[in-house]
């Protein structure tokens, strides 16, 4: 090959130039995997929230409820999720009327009890939400004992599964609540 005088233009040959531009769009093509790939590369593989139940000397009862940031405050705001490094939490107000209406606490008879939200935690990718029932006896009321329904997320996934988890007289006490059966109310202690 000789080389192009001062000004004039350097013209590749046609297998040069193909051979570069299948280079460049091979580069284009692994750019875009990798994007793509991005984009879901913060998504977590399992859909599942874990309820811890304690009970209180009072007769009342403390929900902790941990999910993951950023299905819960999509869920909660009504947006698509985006990666939990910038997810903005929802105010505690839209978290409460979130989740008065996929988690009812009700008493061994039915009846539905109120509970206050007592805290949102936010703690690197999780968010820890504190929910209290006040004691005075109705907790216990009627057979079975305090009961649940839990269908945090299922708006969301088809394969959201809520664990709910109580100790009781030393003994850990497990209930799952699947999209299947969300609506049933469960009891949470034997």
């Amino acid at each position: 090959m000789v080389a192009p005088r001062r000004g004039q233009a350097c013209a590749l040959p046609s297998r040069r130039r193909s051979r570069r531009s299948s280079d460049l769009f091979a580069l284009a093509t692994t750019v875009a995997i990798l994007v793509a790939t991005a984009r879901r590369a913060y998504s977590h593989p399992l859909h599942t929230t874990l309820t811890e139940v304690t009970f209180a000397a009072d007769g009342g009862v403390e929900l902790v409820l941990r999910a993951f940031v950023d299905d819960f405050a999509a869920a909660v705001s009504g947006r698509r999720a985006v990666s939990a490094a910038t997810t903005v939490m929802p105010a505690d107000s839209a978290t409460a009327r979130y989740l008065g209406g996929t988690l009812v606490v009700s008493d061994g008879a039915g009846r539905r009890l109120p509970w206050r939200l007592g805290g949102v935690r936010r703690a690197g990718d999780l968010v820890w939400v504190t929910l209290k029932v006040p004691g005075g006896g109705r907790v216990r009321d009627g057979v079975g004992g305090p009961r649940l329904t839990n269908r945090v997320l299922f708006e969301t996934y088809d394969d959201q599964v809520n664990i709910v988890q109580a100790m009781v007289a030393g003994r850990r006490h497990t209930v799952l609540f699947t999209r299947r059966d969300g609506v049933v109310a469960k009891a949470v202690a034997p």
